[in-house]
């Protein structure tokens, strides 16, 4: 790895939010945990982020509404969006507006690193 990433991980469930932030932080990256869309759009603002991994179907905001949000402070974005449904139009939207893909939970820890690296 050539330098530690600054990554935000964004799930209203925690549990799973932690996990994956662990993950990365045992590969030696920053990682800011967001557990809503508001608390990731507010992240962005207060930060930047190399890479972030966003789940779709949250309470408050979801994240494709929140990665529009992002996307207007932050064009250049870098998300990759999670989700254990079927959530077709959400996705497709979000790819043509420049997400980097849809990652199926529960996730599998070797896909996250491959796609991290």
């Amino acid at each position: 790895m050539e330098h530690a990433m600054q990554i935000l991980v964004v799930d209203d469930d925690t549990d799973a939010a932690d996990s994956l932030a662990e993950l990365f932080e045992m590969e030696d990256h920053e990682v800011t945990v967001a557990y809503n869309g508001t608390s990731a759009i507010a992240a962005f603002n207060e930060k930047k982020f190399d890479l972030a991994f966003m789940d779709i179907m949250m309470p408050d905001i979801n994240g494709v509404d929140s990665f529009y949000e992002i996307r207007k402070q932050t064009p250049d974005a870098k998300v990759y969006f999670m989700t254990g449904f079927s959530t077709g139009d959400l996705v497709d939207r979000a790819l043509e507006e420049g997400a980097l893909g849809v990652l199926p939970k529960p996730l599998d820890p070797e896909e996250i690193l491959t796609v991290l690296n």
